[in-house]
């Protein structure tokens, strides 16, 4: 008795394992979408507002989900004290700080540090058009991250779940 509930947690194990790697993929695209909300948000904010870069970063904060809701918040709370002097700045230090909390990958980091290293650098016409190129670049990558997930879980969690029928087996 006691046997068969060690190979039953033994199979559970493999196939959460399973689960759970497959689960990474799923929080990308979900980073990527919350992070493209972000931008419509910060264009409305920024363009149509006229809100002060400080504000609008924190009132956006608020309506994220992902980890970039504490970014956004600590890039705001960076420029209210003056500790730092661009948006880039902040994002540096944010998002080293909070690295282990991220699923991206180095291409769509890239497009997010050259959105942050753009934002507050020039007029508002500048701004309109790095809003529709960076909105641009992450719908590109939002669908990627969608294929990649679908075909990467579904696969996770098929291995998970077959390992763990082996090693049942194999024990039984």
């Amino acid at each position: 008795m006691f046997r068969f509930i060690v190979i039953f947690i033994t199979f559970l194990a493999c196939a959460y394992i399973g689960f759970y790697f497959g689960e990474v993929y799923k929080y990308r695209s979900l980073e990527l979408k919350d992070f493209q909300k972000a931008v419509t948000l910060m264009n409305t904010e920024v363009l149509y507002s006229n809100t002060p870069l400080p504000i609008a970063l924190l009132n956006i904060s608020y309506k994220l989900e992902t980890t970039f809701s504490k970014v956004f918040k600590e890039i705001s709370d960076m420029l209210e004290e003056g500790e730092i002097f661009s948006v880039y700045e902040g994002f540096n230090k944010s998002y080293s700080k909070h690295k282990d909390e991220f699923n991206l990958k180095e291409g769509d980091l890239n497009i997010i540090k050259d959105f942050f290293f753009s934002l507050g650098e020039s007029g508002v016409y500048g701004q309109e058009k790095i809003f529709n190129l960076t909105s641009e670049e992450l719908k590109r990558k939002y669908l990627e991250a969608e294929e990649e997930c679908k075909v990467n879980r579904k696969m996770y969690r098929g291995i998970g779940v077959c390992v763990g029928a082996i090693i049942a087996i194999f024990f039984i």
